[in-house]
């Protein structure tokens, strides 16, 4: 009686562990957030530019040493028209931040942003 329960704990743990292995992906495609339909700076760019970009040494007022200040949508906004902040975000040899690129997602929702005319 005991090696039939002891066969029949084993065969429960092998099964379970089949199972758990079996159902364990590598894919990452799930873990990214989805686009949201409509951007706004306030709602979606705001807090990228603040965590990646208006950072202390780059592109803040109090220290900033890249000649270029990212606070206001204001400020957001005209590095987007007229200082081809997207392509800096995608560059290889010079990209920004200088720790390199941002995750796709991110710069797609600033593409999106863009597209949809930098609502505010």
């Amino acid at each position: 009686m005991k090696l039939f329960f002891k066969i029949e704990k084993n065969l429960f743990l092998g099964i379970s562990i089949f199972l758990f292995i079996s159902c364990s992906s590598d894919s990452t495609d799930d873990l990214t957030d989805p686009i949201p339909t409509v951007i706004t700076y306030k709602a979606n760019v705001k807090s990228i530019i603040d965590q990646s970009c208006a950072v202390s040494g780059c592109h803040n007022a109090a220290t900033n040493t890249a000649g270029l200040t990212l606070e206001t949508y204001e400020q957001v906004k005209d590095a987007m028209v007229n200082r081809n902040t997207i392509g800096r975000m995608e560059s290889s040899s010079a990209p920004m931040p200088p720790t390199g690129n941002l995750p796709t997602t991110t710069i797609s929702i600033i593409k999106k942003w863009k597209e949809q005319g930098y609502i505010d």
